[in-house]
């Protein structure tokens, strides 16, 4: 039975974890503090036990307990509040043969009155529960000690007093069936510790933290105790204890740096994307494996989904209990691989762009890890996911045709203009010296789709600004649109036709939806911008950019005019004509077009 977790059967149960081990109970040392549970703790227990559903492989999980091998018991260092109120708990479900005796407090320390009240009391089957009040039970038994009693007293009582209430609410509860749900459906992650640690220190180390374990703390202690074992075996020599303390110490600090790189900000938010299986629940909606606060859990996730499993699940780990080494290797392959994608310039945004923007629904990351495993060289694998974005961007095989003007690409295909655009980006990235595209740039959730010449705007009061603008940029003296009386007649439906007629046929001519006159820009930017002429729009992203601010690359080069003929002189810094559109069509389908046929 060597595992982490433990039904809360087992734990009591003579037949279980005391009996694997050849313990007979569970000892509370002398510097443990006292019984601090109050009824509001274990109302909340029993909601959340009574809440859950037990179906299938579902567990609730009571968080962990830590302990240590002592002679004929295991001492407790951390968990004993929670072994104590199931002692409790079960003293009251009529399951005190279960639990008698088992969880003890020395009889040479200052709770040998809670240990007497514990088990001469509440556990033993012999003794009946008093059914008077605290003030009436601590005055006839004077001689206990009232600290922790009063306590273990309370607790007992709001025990008893949720389940008659619970009765009463619902005439059909059973209590049987609420018994067989925490013996078996509840479970205690127990962590067995080295003997030749210091328990003291430990318990220190603990209660210092005061941090739940996660999987992710679960998996280290397996790593750091099981696998230096598993090699120290291999050695018969005196120096045996020595190497394997100092393989422990150096399993811990390759642990510590990977840790440390998968929480930076930009990788655990680039592997988000990546990740597309989810960690088991524990207790009603608490994730063992919970990547939000142990980022290292993303490689865990990664892990199981390479096995192609459906879901990360502590059994996953459990299998390799007889092999923790071999886990170990595993994980570190799996680590050194993943960091070496995201150190690779192409490896990094293609599969950046390619898990923002899949090709199918069945492109997983296991998909992506049996490509590399298959593909003999580095190069055959970057080769491969060219293929998948060209998938991406193609119908039936065939390259999309950007330089087509006639497209509307912001009301028909917007989403493969927002893939095109992001492309552009990645293919500037790709050249040497050049940044590499930040997490957030692979996908649109905080990008606008840019007019630079602007469409018409809906709202009347734009509506004038727009053709102001129209005037003084494009319109010739003689046929310019008055404005005089805009304000006056807004509300004159023929005046408004006017407008809309002006509107229509300054701008029939430019090719306002062709994806040469759409960019990406953030929204806060794009909104403080639109409608605005082009060089104004040309002046502030430039601005922005040369403050440190990121803006897109292809959107960038746009504004600068990188799109245009080296050798052309005559680079208009001030006007965006239908010329300038067509022009960078002509340039998006051309770069997109030799990026995948080189």
């Amino acid at each position: 039975m060597s595992q982490l977790l433990y039904s809360v059967e087992e734990v009591f149960s003579n037949d279980g974890y005391l009996k694997e081990f050849e313990k007979e109970f569970y000892n509370i040392p002398h510097y443990q503090r006292g019984y601090k549970w109050e009824p509001k703790n274990v109302e909340k227990l029993l909601e959340d036990i009574d809440n859950f559903k037990h179906a299938n492989d579902k567990f609730y999980c009571l968080q962990n307990i830590t302990i240590i091998e002592k002679d004929n018991c295991f001492n407790v260092i951390d968990g004993q509040q929670r072994l104590t109120t199931l002692t409790i708990l079960l003293s009251y479900l009529n399951k005190k043969e279960l639990v008698y005796n088992k969880v003890r407090f020395p009889e040479n320390s200052i709770r040998k009155e809670t240990n007497k009240f514990l088990n001469e009391i509440i556990t033993n089957t012999t003794a009946k529960f008093p059914e008077n009040s605290w003030e009436a039970f601590s005055e006839k038994n004077n001689h206990f000690d009232h600290q922790d009693i009063y306590h273990i007293y309370n607790v007992y009582e709001a025990i008893e007093i949720w389940f008659t209430e619970k009765q009463r609410e619902e005439p059909t509860f059973d209590n049987k069936a609420f018994t067989d749900k925490l013996l078996k459906s509840v479970k205690v992650i127990v962590n067995k510790i080295d003997g030749t640690t210091s328990e003291e220190k430990v318990f220190g180390n603990l209660n210092s933290k005061r941090v739940p374990l996660d999987g992710a703390d679960l998996v280290r202690a397996i790593l750091i105790t099981r696998v230096a074992n598993e090699e120290g075996k291999r050695e018969s020599d005196i120096k045996n204890i020595v190497r394997v303390n100092e393989r422990r110490v150096k399993i811990g600090w390759e642990l510590d740096q990977i840790n440390n790189w998968w929480s930076r900000d930009d990788v655990k938010n680039y592997f988000s994307k990546v990740v597309n299986i989810k960690s088991e629940e524990i207790g009603v909606s608490n994730k063992l494996f919970d990547e939000e606060k142990y980022p290292i859990n993303n490689l865990y996730l990664l892990f199981a989904e390479k096995r192609k499993q459906k879901k990360l699940t502590l059994e996953i780990i459990e299998k390799h209990n007889n092999d923790a080494l071999g886990l170990y290797k595993e994980l570190i392959k799996l680590h050194n691989t993943l960091q070496d994608w995201y150190q690779d310039r192409e490896i990094y945004h293609f599969l950046g762009f390619l898990f923002n923007h899949k090709p199918n629904r069945n492109f997983q990351f296991s998909v992506v890890w049996e490509l590399w495993e298959k593909c003999r060289t580095r190069e055959a694998f970057i080769k491969e996911l060219k293929g998948l974005i060209r998938e991406v961007l193609s119908i039936e095989s065939e390259l999309i045709d950007f330089k087509d003007t006639s497209v509307n690409w912001y009301n028909d295909k917007p989403e493969i203009l927002v893939q095109a655009l992001i492309l552009m980006d990645v293919i500037y990235s790709l050249k040497e010296n050049q940044n590499y595209l930040p997490y957030y740039a692979f996908n649109k959730k905080s990008n606008d789709i840019e007019h630079i010449f602007p469409q018409n705007p809906k709202e009347v009061i734009k509506q004038k600004e727009y053709i102001a603008f129209l005037n003084k940029t494009y319109v010739e003296n003689d046929k310019q649109f008055d404005l005089s009386k805009f304000d006056s007649k807004k509300e004159d439906e023929k005046y408004q036709e006017k407008v809309l007629e002006f509107i229509k046929e300054q701008t029939s001519s430019f090719k306002i939806n062709s994806i040469g006159n759409l960019v990406l820009l953030y929204s806060s930017l794009n909104r403080s911008i639109s409608n605005s002429k082009y060089a104004d729009k040309r002046a502030r992203i430039i601005s922005h950019h040369n403050e440190g601010n990121f803006i897109q690359p292809h959107t960038f080069s746009v504004f600068v005019r990188n799109f245009n003929d080296e050798n052309n002189d005559n680079k208009d810094y001030e006007h965006w004509t239908n010329n300038d559109i067509e022009a960078n069509a002509k340039y998006i389908s051309k770069t997109i077009e030799t990026f995948f046929n080189t």
